[in-house]
């Protein structure tokens, strides 16, 4: 069973026209922001609260984050007109919080990838160390 989330609406509507191509019938593709993905109740319906959701509801967490686009460079050489050195700053929060969410949604024993388009180390090693860091242990980097 796959579950995708894209937060733009033209990337999601493309996904869809993919996701049936491929004729999958366990496919489901959500359309929010993925720092505040719900998780399920413990019941019914769907919740924001930690204290009453289920925390741990995926295998495999895939967060492919929004990111400076600066490792594209090569293909799209226009990356280079809207770079800025600040801008993995701006982005690293977001980043952050969304593989924060990510780990949230995976199961004990399950994995995360963390995913960017980016060769900054403020958008891909600090991302991880910090997330690590709040993890308390939690977490573990493994190399697969």
């Amino acid at each position: 069973f796959v579950v995708a989330n894209d937060s733009d609406a033209k990337r999601a509507y493309m996904l869809v026209h993919q996701l049936r191509r491929l004729n999958n019938p366990a496919s489901f593709l959500t359309c929010v922001d993925a720092q505040f993905w719900p998780v399920l109740n413990r019941g019914e319906g769907v919740t924001t609260d930690a204290s009453r959701a289920e925390e741990g509801i995926f295998d495999r967490v895939l967060c492919d984050v929004p990111c400076s686009g600066d490792g594209t460079a090569r293909k799209n050489p226009g990356v280079w007109r809207h770079w800025g050195p600040l801008g993995a700053l701006g982005l690293h929060p977001l980043q952050l919080s969304i593989a924060l969410n990510g780990a949230r949604l995976t199961k004990v024993g399950g994995y995360v990838c963390y995913s960017t388009c980016s060769m900054n180390p403020i958008e891909n090693e600090a991302v991880v160390a910090e997330l690590l860091r709040l993890a308390g242990g939690g977490l573990e980097l493994v190399d697969r």
